[in-house]
């Protein structure tokens, strides 16, 4: 349990370091743009 909370810490910890210092790029944005791409090149359905 020790060894988790220490592992996920020291993860918070190092992200908040690079969010903050270095242009990490917004994944949730980037999974937005991709699925708007997506639904642009589906073909309508064909009666």
């Amino acid at each position: 349990m020790l060894q988790f909370l220490l592992g996920f810490t020291l993860g918070n910890v190092v992200g908040m370091y690079l969010a903050q210092n270095y242009q990490v790029p917004d994944i949730a944005k980037k999974v937005e743009d991709f699925k708007k791409d997506l639904e642009a090149k589906k073909k309508p359905p064909s009666d």
